[in-house]
């Protein structure tokens, strides 16, 4: 990723409220307790290691309980 496009992503998402930080998060799905983690990602579904969660599709949902990414909360661990 070049400069530019980097400092593009940084600015959404400060815009969309997340931290600029390196440090790769995990997100708990609120209904079964399904944990993404962004260093992990989910590989068989397509979704690379270390995609942040603001990458993954708005539509994505919960492999274990369908439940939609809106309803996960980032956690620390």
């Amino acid at each position: 990723m070049n400069g530019v496009n980097q400092g593009a992503e940084q600015l959404q998402s400060f815009f969309r409220g997340e931290e600029m930080s390196d440090e790769l998060k995990k997100y708990q799905c609120m209904t079964c307790g399904f944990i993404y983690d962004e260093a992990e990602g989910l590989p068989d579904q397509g979704i690379e290691p270390g995609t942040r969660w603001s990458q993954v599709p708005d539509d994505w949902l919960c492999p274990e309980c369908a439940t939609p990414k809106e309803d996960f909360e980032m956690v620390e661990i």
